[in-house]
């Protein structure tokens, strides 16, 4: 199983996130219909994407969390937390449709 780590501290926002997700998944570089460096910033593109490499070819994952309080997050009380939001959304539906893969929370 391929572990991918984010931690929050490591982002200023959720743009850097997305930037971050693009390289430790592997989806630099893909030739695609949008921006390979970023998902577009887009959680739809980000549900595809894993589809396609990760569920469909049967490649399990384990995403950690660092550092994201998800209930606080749920809260979205500013523009940032509305999308990490929508990624967080991704990642849970993504693990619940595709058990084999994992998601974690920790705390910092």
């Amino acid at each position: 199983m391929k572990e991918l780590i984010f931690n929050r501290k490591d982002y200023k926002n959720y743009q850097e996130m997305y930037s971050d997700m693009a390289i430790k998944f592997g989806d630099v570089g893909t030739q695609d219909y949008y921006d390979t460096s970023c998902f577009d910033f887009n959680p739809d593109i980000l549900w595809e994407f894993l589809l396609c490499s990760y569920a469909f070819t049967k490649i399990d994952i384990k995403i950690v969390l660092v550092g994201f309080a998800r209930e606080k997050i749920k809260e979205e009380k500013n523009y940032n937390d509305y999308e990490y939001n929508m990624i967080l959304n991704v990642f849970e539906d993504f693990v619940k449709e595709y058990p084999n893969n994992k998601l974690e929370f920790r705390d910092e």
